[in-house]
């Protein structure tokens, strides 16, 4: 484990890294109260931490610890170290419901080979992505899908789909799902299961002393890990924690997503604001697509069903060869949907342009429609206007349309 000193940031150092309005609000003055209005003065996260009147929680603490991390080997070490004791501490709540499945127990181990150059990114990597689809098969129906807004690669870049494949990518992807996996382990016991990462006061507090003692000038040694299960000890053939279902996936800026080994169906995806995700080859169907805000989502080629689409705000959605039904497709504002050769009925298309009459600057209605339809029966796919359109075989659909058939 690499060598450092205590792990210290002055507050000149945390406006640099463009922190949060919670930070530049509630944080940032006790913090300078505690330097004596010095804003060159260095604070340790204990310190810091034990000034505020309320608990900070352990993501809001990673926040800055994760950007000084890209450009700092050394604490990206000891954040590693960090999260691997998240999923250890996690790994015996699993391995209760789950004796059989070894996998997470083979990422963590993985981890601490990798912490110690005994094991290269690929392989690192191919060991934390099968422990992933482990706990994702433990917390279904929820899907599994954490933020990684304070790993990603600095505050005012929050497109995290475009950064994917890097190694910091990789790493963030890893380090936030892991995170999930100890935050959320009880959250079958809670009477509000949706709230995964919050109140959840015992874990953060656990996690918030364990990330201090990781960035103190002598790093823990990594929790030890529980004994295998009996079952996990026998040599029979063993099965895995899998789901052939989700209920949903929701979400937000740089949200990141697993999936459970065996997936073929999700009730409900939603996307917004620039976030990403790519659904597994194997799923066939899907309940509802909802995307706005720039989001990114590559369905499989496997897909046959699709219920309901609803995009809005630049959203956009390409339906992969294959899906030859879908029961009623919403646009709204700047959205595009792309429909397959393969398609053979939609039970309605909206594409909801009227309200926008004003912002296009067109004053009259009849002009407006008259170069609609000109379009429509001219096949042009690239709508001048500002509003959306669906897409098949070069024929753009404006109006509401009830039962559309393709031949």
């Amino acid at each position: 484990m690499s060598k450092a000193s205590n792990f210290s940031l002055s507050i000149a150092d945390l406006d640099n890294l463009d922190m949060c309005v919670l930070y530049k609000d509630e944080i940032r003055p006790v913090l300078l109260e505690l330097t004596g209005g010095s804003t060159k003065k260095r604070i340790t996260m204990r310190d810091a931490s034990s000034s505020l009147s309320e608990p900070i929680s352990v993501r809001q603490l990673l926040v800055p610890i994760a950007r000084v991390a890209q450009t700092d080997a050394v604490v990206k070490d000891r954040l590693t170290g960090f999260i691997n004791d998240c999923a250890t501490r996690a790994l015996l709540s699993f391995e209760e419901e789950c004796p059989t499945d070894d996998r997470p127990r083979k990422s963590i181990i993985a981890t601490r080979s990798f912490l110690s150059s005994e094991l290269d990114e690929g392989g690192w990597t191919r060991a934390y992505k099968e422990g992933l689809a482990a706990w994702a098969g433990w917390f279904a129906p929820k899907g599994f899908y954490a933020s990684a807004e304070w790993a990603a690669l600095d505050f005012s870049s929050w497109h995290y789909p475009r950064v994917r494949g890097s190694a910091w990518a990789i790493w963030a992807e890893w380090a936030a799902l892991s995170l999930l996996a100890y935050l959320g382990m009880d959250y079958r016991k809670r009477a509000k299961p949706d709230e995964i990462d919050d109140e959840n006061a015992v874990a953060h507090q656990w996690a918030v002393e364990r990330l201090a003692l990781w960035l103190e000038e002598d790093a823990p040694d990594p929790l030890p890990l529980p004994d295998p299960p009996l079952l996990i000890r026998r040599t029979d053939p063993l099965s895995i924690c899998e789901a052939e279902f989700v209920q949903e996936f929701y979400m937000q800026w740089p949200t990141i997503a697993a999936f459970p080994t065996g997936l073929r169906e999700i009730g409900k995806l939603q996307l917004e604001r620039n976030a990403g995700i790519e659904i597994p080859e194997g799923v066939t169907k899907i309940g509802e697509i909802g995307v706005s805000d720039h989001p990114v989502v590559k369905l499989p080629a496997s897909l046959r069903t699709v219920g309901t689409v609803d995009a809005s705000y630049d959203g956009y959605v390409e339906l992969p060869e294959g899906v030859e039904k879908v029961e009623s497709i919403r646009l709204y504002l700047d959205s595009v949907v792309h429909l397959p050769n393969s398609i053979r009925r939609v039970g309605s298309i909206n594409t909801e342009v009227e309200s926008h009459i004003d912002d296009v600057g067109v004053d009259d209605e009849d002009e407006f429609w008259e170069g609609i339809e000109e379009q429509e029966t001219e096949g042009v796919k690239d709508y001048p206007f500002y509003d959306s359109f669906v897409s098949y075989n070069g024929r753009c659909f404006i109006k509401a349309r009830q039962d559309l058939t393709f031949e």
